[in-house]
This record gives structure tokens, C-alpha cells and sequence, in this order.
């Protein structure tokens, strides 16, 4: 016996092979092909505005416009606080993150994606890229564990004030 095992369904017909992780390794080290995935580069008009990817085909996101609403709420950093759930789902102390922001306050009122989850990975990029935001860890009391948030460039946003 080699150590290969398989799975059947139930007509019999085999859908998975359990083997040694040696055999795997040796499997994976000869057929090594590597799919680097990149970042999709969301900024559009200089480093200013963001298409949103799930937010319908003329969503976009204004940075600087974002950078001066937290300013106006007195936020100089926010959680990111990405959640594949309704609008509505967010308890209220959590409402001033970022992905509710984004649905929240700069889609469209009659936009149907508001219960979409806006804040991906690379719209987070997008805004570190576009210089108004930094990566940031950070407790806040709202949620029970050091999290992932931005700040804002306290210098480059010195000018939207």
C-alpha cells in the first residue's frame, strides 16, 4: 500500500485522494507553478477618487471628500471594520467605521448595494496608496480586540481643513 487513500461519493465514483504529505510535497514541488496576485489598482484622477468595486458602475469614492467628513466628525482614525452584512446589522457604536461610512455616506441614497460590503482589501489599499490614510492596529472600545484601522495624514490633509 502506497498510503493513498480515497473518498468515494455514494455511487462509488472517487472525489478525493487523502496521501502522505510527502507525496504531496513531491507533487507540489515538481508541478510549482506560482500565480502572483496583484492589488487592482482602484484609484482613479490622480490620487483622489476610488472606484468602488461592489458599489454599482458609477460608484466612486472621493477621498479627499471622505479625509473632510472624518475631520467634520472630529475622527482622525477609524477601524476598517469589513463585514460581508447588512447596513443595518452594524451595532450603533460602530457605525462611525469605515465600510459603514463608505455604504452609508457616500453611495447614493437609492444605491442597491448599501448592504454590500464596501471596504474590500483594495479599496483599503487605494486609500493608503492615495497618501491621506496610514495602516494602523488599534483597540477601541467598541470592539473586543486590537483591529485593523487607518488614520489620516495628519499633514497631507492639512489643506482640506
Amino acid at each position: 500500500m502506497n498510503g493513498v487513500q480515497f473518498l468515494h461519493d455514494t455511487l462509488g465514483n472517487p472525489v478525493f485522494a487523502v496521501l502522505p504529505i510527502e507525496h504531496y510535497r513531491q507533487l507540489t514541488d515538481q508541478n510549482q507553478s506560482v500565480i502572483e496576485v496583484q492589488p487592482q489598482n482602484l484609484l482613479v484622477d490622480g490620487d483622489f477618487t476610488i472606484k468602488l468595486p461592489y458599489g454599482g458602475a458609477d460608484a466612486y469614492l472621493d477621498v479627499r471628500a471622505l479625509v473632510r467628513h472624518l475631520l467634520k466628525n472630529d475622527i482622525s482614525d477609524l477601524a476598517i471594520n469589513q463585514r460581508a452584512q447588512t447596513l443595518d446589522q452594524y451595532p450603533p457604536e460602530q457605525r462611525m467605521t469605515l465600510d459603514p461610512i463608505i455604504r452609508h455616506d457616500f453611495l447614493p441614497a437609492s444605491s442597491p448595494y448599501k448592504n454590500t460590503m464596501q471596504a474590500t482589501g483594495d479599496v483599503v489599499e487605494a486609500l493608503v496608496n492615495s497618501g491621506y490614510f496610514v495602516r494602523i492596529k488599534k483597540k477601541y472600545p467598541y470592539l473586543s480586540r486590537t483591529v485593523n484601522a487607518l488614520a489620516i495624514v495628519a499633514e497631507k490633509a492639512a489643506d482640506l481643513k
